[in-house]
């Protein structure tokens, strides 16, 4: 064992501290001899390398092993190891028979000296090459003679003190390197044991402040300052030399390895655990010693306990030197096997993925000291890359790996095949003697688990088929029974089966980025990245490397640019596919055979879950979530399948847990849902859901049931995420161009609810198309006067009179009327809601009387039927309020106001949004009464109570936000204004979309906030768009249109002066031809 004593002496006093080193003193010195035989080498033969014996004791027994302690920079080979004590003299423990001789009988103790002065009058240049080389022969030679003289050796142990492990372990490198120069010393190195050795650098004092204190008593030609370099944190010659040392850890039979650090600190030098200990394994151990830096090395009495703690890593050493000798001299097997391509997808156009390639690489790749088997699983959808993956990771690290077995998972026949043909190599030929190719598997699996065949990599490509005691499948199989039972080497899985990442460390796949897409589009097209729409193009295909591939290939084949392909994939997915030639770079050769196999493994071990992913594919690929199901159920009581999943989310949860096993399912991360990749949900519309309308109308009823009512709480939430969903199947459903959709049970009303759904987000035209399906489905199943029918009815009437369609609006309602005072008579309720309808329709008519009477008409029906403080009564209360409003009836407005507000807190509570409604419009009368102070704080008490309930984005707090930038327009507060305006413009847009009518309100009132600033420009924009949204809503000829269109003409023409003018010109006479107006405000009616 070799030990190193690094002291660094800063002043004269101290140098004066340390012996000069002679010539003498210099290379192998014999401290101890252990037991010697009676064909002793001469000592005479030693004398020439100055070589000294000091002890030689004749026992019986032969040399087991022998141990070099070597010193540190600046100390002397002898002193470094002697300890002082208090009655004077001194001791070294390496020598003293009481110390580790008796430890350790039957083992050579030696001391190796060199001239390591770097400062004073003998410095010297010292580098770790030449310590190097002061270690190689002579002194290795006759060190060697010293432990073959009884026979073969036993195990040379190193006991290693600061910087000089460097150079220490710069001579394990090159006897390494340098075999057939320095033979057996490499092979003969058992253990090495380093003191406070700074693998990382040291702390305490740094370079400069040890070099300062030097230079202030030394001159530069006494300094060699160089040799504190591998001192400093990340030196690059350190960091080398480590490497290189470590590469020599990777062997077999490694030599044991004890690293020892310092607990108490030192003013001087200080080598913590992180510096000192080159990590944790069965190999290599770390220990603390109750000492500083400079006393670590040094041991007085047998009864210390550090000494007890390094005298007994030592001893196990020098126990296990033997049998690690022995087993380094058995003949070595060469398990070198070519890695082999033949019959491997190879690609010449890998686009590298170099995240996943670097976590591979990280847990696989052959490490220091490799103890344990590795595993990595690589699991995803089919074409998501993961063959390819894996053949680039084993080409880039082959030379890592003694062998590479890739084997072929697709089946138990052809894992068992690949076995046996990776047998039949010569330096394996475990097909010999093998029976079948189960036995040549065995075989192979039992060559893997020898002892000495450390660095081997399995590969297992595609083991897609799950396996259960009880399957039905008959090719497939445990992939446990075919891994090497073995605790060494590396194994790399490929799999769509998310279940088998826990056989080890795991990677989801996941699709390329944006310029991995680009670059593999471009490789197998052969088009330009900038081609015209190949961003839109990848974007489509979702990044999913086996469709971009097939994709390239038929653009390449066919001379077809972007923009067609795009087109033929939209209008003719089936046929465009299936003419795409076979990939030879992918097993299963195209999309179709691809997600296939997956499917029909799904199909036949759980038929429920392969009729939902049929279902899926009319639904919209992103968020499938359980509640969708559960709150569409109730309109699908005749498939039985279905309502299981619904009813019960365990049932659901398993349908969902095997379609992700085959990656068919994506998880969403960070919410409770679902998606399905675009590419697979095309291939899932156009082969395992072709043709089956009545999947496409199950889907629609299950999105319609799910509208919510919007009384819920989360009720814009729940519309935004169900509105894909509802136009994908709406999309299907035209395509499928069903005549008889209205005679499948509860598709009338699920057509009702998402006529609710669209009229809710302001989508006008789609709301008709789904209320006359309704509505037609209704009269020829239940009849023109059948109270559901009559709903719809009224709902039509609603939509109208929000388009300014009047005439429509009345004849609606007015049908509804009749219908239900017919049915229900005159005092029901549904009769009292549509003629509380009408009242709204005059009322907006501006037929205030016909309003009043219809008003005054439905709260005496509701106050007859209910109470006055039912809340359909308060309604009509409210809705009394806003049209004595708009009459200047102030007082009245306000009575109405208030004894709406105190009926809805008292049924409600003052926080309810019903309740919060009313408040809202007393901010509106207060503020055109001029009470400013009591309108804000009518707004605020709105918008707080509704951010509380609803949220900062609901469409009925952005109410109250738009109201609240008319009123400080009012003031004259600008910047409060425009902030208002543009908080709810944004929650409109994101709600609604730009055109709807709450959207443009708000759009207008920002506009009149920069034409009063004389931002006419700005101003110009938002009515620019504001003529767009009402042309696309009302139409060109519109009036709304029209008097939008006038007043962008005033702006654009105040715009124009003020660019061309003159700065004298007074920009207010321009201003001034634009009437003054205030603002769209939102009262809040109850229809």
């Amino acid at each position: 064992m070799v030990m190193y004593a690094l002291r660094l002496y800063l002043t004269k006093s101290d140098h004066k501290q340390v012996r000069a080193v002679t010539k003498k003193d210099i290379g192998i010195k014999i401290l101890y001899d252990g037991p010697s035989s009676a064909q002793d080498t001469d000592p005479a033969s030693f004398v020439e390398y100055g070589l000294k014996t000091i002890q030689r004791p004749v026992l019986p027994t032969l040399t087991a092993s022998s141990i070099v302690a070597i010193h540190g920079i600046g100390a002397h080979p002898d002193d470094t190891w002697c300890e002082r004590l208090d009655t004077g003299g001194y001791v070294n423990w390496l020598s003293d028979p009481d110390m580790l001789p008796v430890k350790v009988p039957q083992t050579r103790i030696m001391r190796y000296g060199y001239e390591s002065q770097w400062f004073g009058n003998e410095t010297i240049r010292l580098k770790a090459s030449t310590v190097a080389q002061q270690l190689s022969p002579p002194a290795f030679d006759i060190h060697c003679a010293l432990f073959r003289r009884a026979g073969d050796p036993q195990g040379l142990s190193h006991v290693g003190r600061g910087r000089v492990y460097i150079d220490g372990a710069q001579a394990i490198v090159d006897a390494k390197r340098l075999n057939s120069e320095w033979p057996g010393i490499y092979t003969s190195t058992t253990g090495l044991l380093f003191f406070g050795t700074p693998f990382r650098g040291a702390g305490g004092l740094n370079q400069a402040q040890m070099l300062q204190a030097i230079q202030s008593q030394y001159e530069d030609d006494q300094i060699q300052p160089s040799n504190l370099n591998i001192l400093a944190p990340g030196d690059e010659t350190l960091g080398d030399l480590l490497d290189q040392f470590f590469e020599t850890r990777q062997e077999r039979n490694l030599a044991w390895v004890a690293c020892f650090f310092e607990l108490k600190p030192s003013n001087k030098f200080v080598v913590d655990e992180s510096s000192g200990c080159l990590g944790q394994s069965e190999l290599s151990k770390k220990y603390s010693l109750s000492r500083d830096h400079f006393s670590m090395n040094k041991f007085g009495m047998p009864e210390e306990e550090d000494f007890q703690m390094v005298c007994k890593v030592i001893r196990t050493m020098v126990e296990q030197a033997p049998p690690l000798v022995a087993a380094r001299n058995q003949p070595c097997n060469d398990f070198r096997v070519e890695f082999n391509l033949t019959g491997l997808p190879v690609t010449g156009h890998f686009v590298d993925r170099n995240t996943e390639m670097e976590e591979i690489q990280g847990n696989l790749r052959p490490s220091n000291i490799q103890n344990r088997r590795r595993t990595h699983v690589l699991y995803g959808l089919g074409g998501i890359g993961k063959t390819q993956l894996a053949i680039a990771y084993a080409r880039k690290h082959q030379e890592s790996y003694s062998a590479i077995l890739w084997l072929n998972g697709n089946s138990e026949e052809t894992l068992l095949q690949s076995f046996a043909a990776f047998g039949r190599h010569p330096s394996i030929n475990a097909t010999r003697h093998a029976e079948d190719i189960r036995a040549a598997a065995k075989a192979v699996l039992q060559w893997l688990t020898l002892g000495e065949n450390r660095r081997w990599l399995m590969i297992v490509d595609n083991a897609d088929r799950e396996y259960s005691l009880n399957t039905e499948d008959p090719q497939a199989y445990d992939i446990q029974s075919f891994l090497p039972g073995a605790d060494h080497g590396s194994l790399l899985i490929t799999t769509r089966l998310r279940s088998l990442g826990e056989i080890g460390h795991s990677t989801e796949m996941q699709r390329l980025d944006l310029e991995q897409a680009l670059e593999l589009l471009s490789n197998r097209s052969g088009l330009p990245r900038d081609a015209k729409d190949m961003d839109k193009l990848v974007d489509r295909l979702g990044h999913l490397p086996l469709a971009l591939v097939q994709a390239g290939k038929y653009m390449r084949e066919t001379d077809t640019k972007c923009p067609k392909y795009l087109e033929l994939y939209e209008n003719s997915w089936y046929k465009l596919v299936e003419q795409v030639p076979r990939l030879r770079d992918y097993d299963n050769g195209s999309m179709q055979t691809t997600w296939m196999i997956s499917y029909k493994h799904v199909e036949k071990t759980d038929p429920t879950a392969a009729k939902f992913l049929q279902l899926c594919a009319y639904l919209d690929y992103e968020d499938i979530w359980y509640e969708l199901f559960s709150r569409g159920s109730e309109g699908v009581q005749e498939c039985d399948w279905l309502l299981d999943l619904a009813q019960s989310e365990i049932d659901f949860k398993k349908a969902i847990r095997n379609l992700l096993a085959y990656s068919l399912l994506e998880s969403r991360r960070g919410v409770e849902s679902y998606s399905i990749h675009p590419v697979v949900h095309d291939w899932c519309t156009e082969t395992i859901s072709r043709g089956k309308v009545d999947l496409i109308m199950l889907a629609c009823i299950v999105v319609g049931y799910a509208v919510p009512d919007d009384s819920e709480q989360e009720y814009w939430l729940l519309l935004r995420r169900l509105s894909p969903h509802a136009n994908r199947c709406i999309q299907q459903l035209d395509k499928s161009r069903l005549s008889n959709e209205m005679e499948y049970p509860g598709a009338n009303d699920a057509f009702h609810n998402l006529g609710n759904l669209y009229h809710d987000q302001g989508k006008m035209k789609e709301a008709e198309d789904m209320y006359l399906r309704a509505l037609t489905g209704k009269e020829k199943v239940w009849g023109s006067e059948h109270t559901s029918t009559l709903n719809t009815v009224s709902n039509l009437g609603t939509l109208y009179s929000e388009q300014d369609k009047m005439k429509e609006a009345e004849d609606m309602y007015l049908r509804a009327l009749t219908g239900y005072e017919k049915t229900w008579g005159s005092e029901h309720t549904s009769t009292h809601n549509t003629v509380n309808n009408l009242g709204i329709l005059y009322h907006d008519q501006g037929k205030m009387k016909e309003a009043e009477d219809m008003y005054l008409r439905a709260l005496t029906g509701y106050e007859k039927t209910w109470s006055s403080e039912h809340r359909s009564a308060l309604d009509i209360v409210n809705n009394l309020g806003t049209l004595y409003y708009d009459q200047g009836k102030m007082k009245e407005a306000e009575d109405m106001y208030l004894r709406a507000l105190t009926g809805k807190e008292k049924v409600w509570s003052s926080k309810h949004t019903s309740t919060l409604d009313i408040v809202n419009n007393l901010g509106i009368l207060y503020r055109n009464q001029g009470k400013m102070k009591e309108a804000e704080d009518m707004y605020l008490r709105a918008l707080t109570g509704k951010e509380k309930v609803w949220g900062s984005e609901h469409t009925l707090t952005l109410n109250t936000v738009n109201n609240l930038g008319i009123l400080y327009h009012r003031q004259d507060k600008m910047k409060e204004a425009e902030d208002m305006y543009l908080r709810a413009l944004t929650g409109y847009e994101k709600a609604w979309g730009f055109a709807h009518k709450h959207t443009l309100n708000t759009r207008y009132n920002l506009g009149l906030v920069y034409k009063a600033k004389s931002r006419f420009r700005d101003a110009e924009q938002q009515f620019e768009l504001i003529v767009q949204g009402y042309t696309k809503t009302l139409g060109r000829e519109h009036q709304e249109t029209v008097k939008a269109s006038t007043r962008l003409e005033v702006v654009r023409s105040a715009r124009e002066h003020q660019e061309t003018v003159e700065a004298s010109i007074r920009l207010e006479d321009v201003r001034s031809a634009i009437d003054e107006e205030s603002g769209v405000v939102v009262h809040t009616d109850a229809a």
